[in-house]
């Protein structure tokens, strides 16, 4: 039996984002989602910063039986400010509702032996290594191109009995992925308490909490690590390359996303003095930078 539904779509500035939010659950919605207003380009954000595009749609999902008329009123009352740019309302039937938010998302092959699946879909091949990742609290899916590099990255590597960092890690998706392919220990980093439930979760779900060290402060990784990969953006990238060599072991390897093309000069500027670069690879607009620590011998 499915409940039916009124959705409220608000379109506005990311600045004013939680203030649409806050009024509409104030309003008695029953949950909000996010998403792109006019199809922007988006990565990755920094550690602790939202995810957020600079034009912001929320939707506000209420019972049937509200009125819409009158909730559109009460939004425009209450956010007298300018802060809507369009308002539009629509009923939906419950199971409609399930079936629209579920055909957003399907498996996602990332290489030869590597998937990225939702829990409500089967696994294609059975016999690959099928990431169970569910969109929730914290960023990354598996859908966005700098996603899908580091994925492609981590496949690559040889990571039976390895020590990854995942730093910055949204969803976790990167650590969960380095956990099921071989990685002894992963830690994972970020400032975002939403990202590291996230991740927890992520791990529960493809069995591997045990291998997950989840970190508040990138000063919890003990030791060296043997690899470590980052899809965050460029400005903290750059700021980092001194805090990514203290991190990595000799030879450790970096896999670094979240830059475009046209950046892609800049960061191999600044990863030059500590670290060999490897190899750079391109998916759309976006690229993934390898690297690794300057030691004995160098192998792409």
């Amino acid at each position: 039996m499915y409940d039916d539904y009124l959705l409220l779509k608000i379109t506005t500035k990311r600045e004013k984002a939680e203030t649409v939010e806050t009024a509409l659950l104030e309003l008695g919605a029953l949950s909000c989602t996010l998403q792109d207003a006019v199809d922007t380009p988006i990565h990755e954000p920094a550690p602790g910063q939202a995810p957020l595009w600079p034009d912001v749609e929320i939707t506000g999902m209420f019972p049937d039986t509200a009125d819409s008329t009158l909730l559109s009123h009460l939004m425009e009352r209450q956010l007298a400010g300018g802060d809507i740019s369009a308002m539009s309302s629509k009923k939906l039937q419950g199971q409609e509702w399930e079936r629209v938010w579920m055909d957003d998302f399907a498996p996602l092959q990332i290489s030869d032996n590597l998937w990225v699946v939702p829990s409500f879909c089967e696994a294609p091949d059975p016999q690959a290594v099928n990431l169970m990742i569910d969109p929730g609290l914290a960023f990354g899916s598996g859908t966005h191109a700098t996603t899908t590099l580091c994925l492609r990255w981590l496949a690559k590597q040889d990571l039976s009995g390895k020590v990854v960092l995942d730093y910055g890690c949204g969803s976790g998706i990167l650590a969960v992925a380095a956990a099921c392919m071989g990685a002894a220990k992963v830690y994972t980093y970020d400032i975002d308490p939403q990202a590291l439930t996230a991740t927890v979760e992520n791990a529960e779900r493809n069995n591997v909490v045990e291998q997950i060290v989840v970190c508040k402060k990138d000063t919890e990784v003990i030791g060296k690590v043997d690899l470590l990969v980052a899809n965050i953006l460029l400005r903290p990238l750059l700021d980092l390359t001194g805090r990514f060599a203290q991190l990595l072991g000799d030879d450790g390897r970096l896999g670094l996303s979240g830059v475009l093309s046209e950046q892609v000069e800049l960061l191999a500027n600044a990863y030059s003095g500590e670290f060999q670069h490897c190899e750079t690879s391109m998916l759309d607009q976006w690229v993934l930078y390898s690297a690794k620590k300057q030691g004995k011998n160098l192998s792409a």
